[in-house]
């Protein structure tokens, strides 16, 4: 089938109705973004797709997925519809890959463009890059959007030729996310993201864990999103058990331990069970309860870094607690009145030399 034929075929799946309006409400959800929590419209351009990925409800060969095509101008229009309500703020769009990738990233590159120029819409737009695209229309999406992404899905080349056969973690998506890191150091606002599956194809948390401190450490992302594995009906993956949403959760929050709490592949090695983090206990506990040598901490006198390691304390409770030790010496728990989770962290510090909480 060529392009001409393809095309046509787009033509025939458009979502409008003779009467130009399209309900696109119930894709409308709260989205985090480089501006906080936001309702957002999450779409497709199309749900037609080439590509035949494992567990994904729009590969070509699942015949029960309604395929469908907004085209530019009505896709805008309709957004701008649901903005003008006050029902959204900004635009999350992907698109299945229908034809060559830069064909529809084209399409979604027009959305965006109408909808700043034509409507002067200067909110939030996420745009989901294409595989396969090149660097001269990757450089056109990250031109008009806020935040862009390229999914790299899982941790290794030989696994994402096994579910998603086509696409290239090493030769195609890591040069995209090289590509995109450089683009950003000439904006102040915009910002790039991926996603990684969890339990798709039997890696371990310390594979995922390797992957997340590489992305960390090389590409500057705002963040990383998890995705646990829960299979679609009509996929080859349909019968494999879902997994655990508790074990993304974890993921989570080593993701934010490598970010915000310089926290190294060898200090979260002391944490891992055959590979794998413990589903009953928050990483930063695993790994205080692993290095038992360096607790207590005294409050009054660790300096920020130390005490951002404390189970119970963030970033802020740090700030907290170093803005009372200034006013007055530490003594008791009452001198830190008000700060979550003291509980907690009163099992992993002293106070002037006295432990306050419960021995194990």
């Amino acid at each position: 089938m060529d392009e001409g034929q393809k095309l046509r075929i787009l033509s025939k799946l458009t979502a409008f109705e003779r009467d130009g309006d399209i309900n696109l409400e119930s894709c409308i959800y709260m989205a985090s973004t480089p501006r906080g929590k936001v309702p957002v419209l999450k779409v497709m351009q199309t749900t037609m797709c080439d590509k035949n990925c494992t567990y994904c409800a729009f590969r070509r060969d699942r015949d029960i997925t309604p395929r469908l095509y907004i085209p530019p101008e009505e896709l805008a229009k309709s957004f701008m519809k649901l903005y003008n309500s006050d029902k959204v703020k900004g635009l999350f769009l992907s698109s299945g890959i229908f034809g060559h990738s830069e064909f529809i990233m084209e399409k979604m590159i027009d959305t965006v463009k109408i909808l700043r120029s034509k409507y002067d819409f200067k909110g939030y737009v996420h745009l989901k890059l294409m595989p396969g695209i090149s660097l001269q229309t990757l450089e056109e999406a990250v031109k008009v959007a806020d935040r862009v992404s390229i999914n790299i899905e899982t941790s290794k080349e030989e696994r994402i030729k096994r579910i998603a056969k086509g696409k290239s973690i090493l030769q195609d998506i890591l040069p995209k996310m090289e590509a995109v890191n450089k683009l950003l150091q000439n904006y102040r606002d915009k910002s790039q993201i991926t996603q990684m599956m969890v339990g798709v194809d039997g890696e371990k948390d310390e594979e995922i864990i390797r992957s997340v401190h590489f992305l960390n450490r090389h590409y500057r992302l705002s963040r990383i999103y998890f995705s646990a594995f829960f299979p679609v009906k009509g996929t080859p993956l349909e019968n494999r058990p879902p997994e655990s949403p508790l074990r993304e959760h974890r993921l989570y929050q080593v993701d934010f331990l490598i970010r915000n709490y310089q926290f190294e592949l060898e200090d979260l090695k002391s944490v891992l069970v055959d590979g794998n983090l413990p589903l009953d206990r928050e990483p930063k506990e695993a790994w205080a309860q692993a290095n038992p040598e360096l607790f207590p901490v005294e409050l009054n006198t660790a300096d920020y870094h130390i005490l951002i390691r404390v189970p119970g304390i963030g970033r802020e409770t740090a700030k907290e607690i170093i803005k009372r030790r200034r006013e007055k010496k530490l003594g008791s728990p009452q001198d830190l009145k008000g700060i979550r989770n003291l509980k907690k962290i009163l099992q992993y510090a002293t106070l002037n030399g006295r432990y306050y909480g419960v021995r194990q």
